[in-house]
C-alpha cells in the first residue's frame, strides 16, 4: 500500500515530470513507468533531499531525468522501435495538429540535441529558474544560461527556415494558379 506521502507526490508534481520524461522517452508510455521509478527511488531515498540545494520538485526532475538515462542507456534498440511505428502511423489529423504553431515549436523543442533540450524544457515549459536547472543537471548556472541562449537561436533558425520554405510553396502555388 503506498504512503500518503507518495500519493501526494504524485498528485502534485506527476503531470509534470511526466512532460519532462516525454521530451527523454518520446512515448508516454515509457515516460509514465520513469516517472514511477523516480517517485519509488524518491521515496525510499528522501532522506537524500536537501532544501537548501532546491525546491522538492528540482530534485525528483533531476532523479526522473537521470531514470530516463538510465532507461535509455539499458534499452537503446527497444527505444528506437517504440519511436518509429508512431512515425510510420501519423493519422492525418496528427499530421493537422502537427502544423499547429504550439505543437511545431515544441516538435523543434524535441528536435533539439539534449544538452540544450532539456535547459529550453526545464526552463520553458516547467517554469524552473536558471539554478535550479543548474543543480539538476549538475551544471554551473553560466552554462545553462549559454545553452538556453543557443537552444532559443537554433529554435529562431529552425522556424525562420519553415516560414522560408512555406512562403517559396505559397508563391510556387501562387504561380501555378
Amino acid at each position: 500500500m503506498l504512503s500518503k506521502e507518495l500519493e501526494q507526490w504524485a498528485d502534485l508534481y506527476a503531470q509534470r515530470l511526466i512532460r519532462l520524461a516525454y521530451t527523454y522517452a518520446r512515448d508516454y508510455g515509457h515516460a509514465e513507468d520513469r516517472v514511477q521509478d523516480a517517485f519509488l527511488k524518491a521515496y525510499t531515498m528522501q532522506h537524500q533531499y536537501r532544501s537548501e540545494r532546491g525546491t522538492f520538485f528540482a530534485w525528483l526532475a533531476k532523479i526522473v531525468i537521470n531514470e530516463c538515462r538510465m532507461a535509455y542507456r539499458r534499452s537503446w534498440r527497444e527505444r528506437v522501435m517504440a519511436i518509429l511505428p508512431e512515425r510510420a502511423t501519423k493519422s492525418t489529423e496528427e499530421i493537422y495538429l502537427s502544423y499547429t504553431s504550439r505543437q511545431f515549436v515544441y516538435q523543434a523543442v524535441l528536435e533539439l540535441p539534449e544538452f540544450l533540450r532539456t535547459p529550453i524544457v526545464l526552463h520553458y515549459y516547467e517554469d524552473l529558474a536558471v539554478e535550479e536547472i543548474a543543480y539538476i543537471l549538475g551544471t554551473p548556472p553560466g552554462t545553462i544560461k549559454s545553452r538556453l541562449w543557443r537552444g532559443r537561436e537554433r529554435l529562431r533558425h529552425k522556424l525562420e527556415e519553415v516560414d522560408d520554405h512555406d512562403e517559396r510553396s505559397h508563391s510556387s502555388v501562387e504561380k501555378l494558379s
